[in-house]
């Protein structure tokens, strides 16, 4: 093996792991600027630039989900997370969409009008996580309706 081959297999040994995420991108071409030799330097240039496809095609649909199954230790699992309030307020859109103002003045909209569903102002809910990065608004009984934030 040559000097340089050895020297660019050395390079893509650094450089390649920082690229496995899209959001590392710029630590790597910052990696490839500080290099002092314009070899090396051009080695890690085109090593990022070969994977500049894939990154921008890892970046279409990337959830923490999926950052999280990809690497558990990097990117801490949302779906743990889970916010319970007190609805302090309760109105309804001109289309029947229930407005939640939670005791934390968070305002949630539901995503469509459920006139069969009631909700009472001071009953406690959670905001859970659902499949494809939805969140719900669960209540006591079983009740749920998917939500989003408005404030």
């Amino acid at each position: 093996m040559t000097r340089a081959a050895a020297a660019a297999a050395l390079l893509l040994a650094v450089c390649l792991p920082a690229l496995c995420a899209a959001e590392d991108l710029d630590k790597a071409l910052r990696h490839c600027a500080q290099q002092g030799d314009p070899a090396q330097r051009l080695d890690c240039f085109d090593a990022v630039v070969k994977r500049l496809p894939q990154v921008e095609a890892d970046r279409i649909g990337m959830t923490a989900e999926i950052r999280h199954q990809r690497d558990p230790a990097a990117v801490p699992a949302a779906r743990a997370e889970r916010l319970t309030a007190k609805i302090a307020g309760l109105s309804q859109t001109p289309y029947g969409e229930l407005v939640f103002t939670l005791d934390n003045q968070q305002v949630w909209r539901a995503a469509e009008a459920r006139p069969n569903m009631s909700f009472a102002v001071g009953e406690e809910v959670h905001i859970e996580h659902g499949a494809m990065s939805s969140l719900w608004l669960v209540g006591e009984k079983h009740r749920k309706l998917r939500v989003t934030r408005s404030q």
